[in-house]
């Protein structure tokens, strides 16, 4: 009964063990994760877009600090002259239709 156990526990040892040595071989590959909260990287304005892959869950449009996204046709939409480009609609979006895209001068 002792050997099944401790053949279980190697294989969650070895599973563990090589997701965290993989983990830094990952994001080396992947470069940096995108900067989403504050509005400037680099002295650039970020600038947030909602896809047409909105579903429409309400969560940017009641977090949003300054009241820039509306319901458009079939999806909402940001006002970019109201957006402050804090991230915030990028960090509640379950989906990720919100997300920043470009960078403005």
């Amino acid at each position: 009964m002792g050997e099944p156990d401790l053949s279980i526990s190697r294989r969650r040892f070895m599973v563990v063990g090589s997701a965290a040595i993989a983990a830094s071989s990952v994001l080396k590959i992947a470069g940096p994760v995108p900067y989403v909260n504050g509005a400037e990287v680099a002295g650039k304005k970020v600038i947030y877009t909602i896809d047409p892959t909105c579903v429409g869950c309400h969560y940017c449009f009641y977090e949003c600090p300054a009241s820039a996204i509306y319901w458009g046709d079939d999806k909402y939409e940001q006002d970019q002259t109201k957006c402050i480009h804090c991230g915030t609609c990028a960090s509640v979006c379950n989906i990720s239709a919100a997300h920043a895209v470009s960078s403005a001068v």
